[in-house]
């Protein structure tokens, strides 16, 4: 409440703020804009009966409401619960909402419970004594307790455990997101951003299973596990204790153990992913796996791997571009499929890039490093390469360290229409030697629809003719603010997903 309400107007229509009867919806249906009218009495009466069941089935200290994805459209045009605002001096919808939360806390306390919400119970005013429970990021979170508020910590980056964990192709269907378990392990439920006294307020964190594409309890023990252990090490373990290769060592135990009972877990994911690390000796390529002690064999020709080609035993040296493949063989066969890395060493690879916004979604991982390490992402957004935000623009500044003859400059950006993701209308180029005046380059636009359905990888190219000897480069990144009209998500903020800035 008070959205996410279908079901309810499927039996009540009478509790919404249009009065139409719904249908219950299925298969993750999106968006709600279903949602109980704030305007009329009925409604509480009607919650406040539910609740009285709710705290009798369930004896639990804490009663969670929900609060999140609450499209507050019918509040707009809704007469009563625009009265409902001037009534009680409320400054918008978000006030609204924050006076609807305030009302069932205040009901729950009265029997004796205390109140969880979502993060969404922040706008307008967070109720008194309210539990937040951050799941769109961290930042919900953070503030609840710098305001003194309890507060679960519940990513989507990391606790969503009806995400996929390994490559799609081979396994079961999911709602879509990409959570492995390595990542789960690397997950830190205090941010650092909080005082001692404020990371008191984080009770723990939560891991999330949504059934929508769900149907047994062996698919949801198949999610679930081994991902649910990898949360409990995080929460239950001071962080310097952390080591991801000793809970792996550890879990193949669990696997025998889970075998002998019957336990259908995952087994986690076979790809190999990429990570480099750039120093005074060089560039250096790391071939990572979740398995435990697998050999995997590569090649950096562009051919494909099988068991004759290179075992990795150490880092890469690389010295030019390449196409690296990389794979897992057991008994000689190609576990999954081949894992492909380009890698571009352009002049920019190891420089520093600072934009003027702060960065609080859960796709920024790497923000100074990853968009200038030469490895071009791929047509999955997930894949670890891509920095995803929430802006309507950007403004970037590059530090190549010293002054350099660039030729060209390259920016790659990504739209898939079904996430919420568009390409920018603009990228406008600048360089300076000193950081402070700028030359502008040019603007370069695109011919690409917004309303493509097709997965698009574009790049804004912008040449330097004769070449120029700079320091620093700056990009003004436009993105469209909004998803367009006749869009699932229309109105609301699209995404901008960046890959490598090569500088050649």
């Amino acid at each position: 409440m008070p959205g996410h309400t279908s079901e309810v107007f499927a039996a009540y229509p009478e509790l919404s703020c249009s009065g139409e009867k719904l249908t219950v919806q299925t298969g993750g249906y999106w968006p709600n804009k279903d949602i109980f009218c704030a305007g009329k009495e009925e409604t509480f009466e009607f919650i406040e009966n539910v609740l009285d069941e709710v705290i009798e089935l369930f004896p639990s200290q804490y009663i969670h409401i929900g609060g999140d994805e609450a499209f507050k459209e019918a509040w707009e045009e809704c007469p009563l619960c625009q009265n409902r605002i001037s009534e009680e001096g409320l400054k918008d919808e978000h006030e609204l909402q924050s006076y609807f939360i305030k009302r069932i806390e205040k009901y729950l306390i009265s029997k004796g419970k205390k109140m969880i919400g979502w993060d969404e119970i922040l706008e307008g005013g967070l109720a008194p004594e309210a539990t937040v429970m951050s799941w769109r990021g961290m930042q919900g979170g953070i503030e609840a307790a710098q305001q003194g508020h309890d507060v679960i910590i519940t990513p989507t980056s990391h606790c969503y455990f009806d995400y996929y964990q390994a490559d799609p192709e081979f396994e079961p269907e999911a709602i879509g997101g990409f959570t492995t378990l390595k990542k789960v392990y690397s997950f830190e439920p205090i941010p650092d951003v909080l005082s001692e006294e404020e990371a008191k307020h984080v009770l723990g964190a939560q891991g999330n299973i949504w059934t929508e594409w769900i149907a047994t309890p062996d698919h949801a023990e198949y999610m679930s596990i081994p991902r649910m252990l990898a949360l409990a090490e995080v929460v239950w373990t001071d962080p310097e204790k952390k080591s991801w290769r000793q809970f792996n060592k550890r879990l193949q135990q669990h696997f025998r153990y889970f075998d002998l009972i019957g336990v259908n877990y995952a087994k986690g994911s076979y790809a190999i992913n990429f990570e480099t690390e750039i120093d005074t000796s060089g560039y250096k390529l790391s071939l990572i796996t979740e398995q435990y002690k697998k050999n995997i064999h590569y090649t950096i020709d562009g051919s494909e791997p099988d068991t004759n080609s290179m075992v990795y035993k150490h880092p890469i040296s690389v010295d030019a571009d390449m196409i690296i493949k990389a794979a897992i063989f057991e008994d000689g066969k190609l576990m999954e499929k081949v894992s492909t890395q380009e890698v571009k060493l352009h002049k920019g690879v190891g420089a520093r890039i600072n934009f003027d916004k702060e960065f609080t979604s859960p796709y920024n991982d790497g923000v100074n490093t990853k968009l200038l390490d030469g490895l071009k992402g791929s047509f999955y957004h997930r894949d670890g390469k891509w920095l995803g935000v929430k802006e309507n623009s950007l403004e970037a500044i590059i530090d190549l360290g010293s002054s350099k003859k660039i030729d060209e400059i390259s920016a790659s950006f990504y739209q898939r229409y079904a996430s919420w993701i568009f390409l920018p209308e603009t990228i406008t180029y600048y360089i300076s030697n000193d950081g402070i005046d700028f030359i502008k380059l040019g603007r370069i636009g695109h011919n690409r629809s917004i309303n493509d359905k097709e997965e698009i990888k574009h790049h804004f190219d912008i040449e330097l003719l004769g070449g120029e000897k700079t320091r620093y480069i700056k990009l003004f990144i436009q993105g469209i603010g909004m998803c367009p009209e006749g869009h699932p998500g229309e109105g609301e903020k699209s995404w901008l997903f960046i890959d490598e800035i090569e500088i050649k």
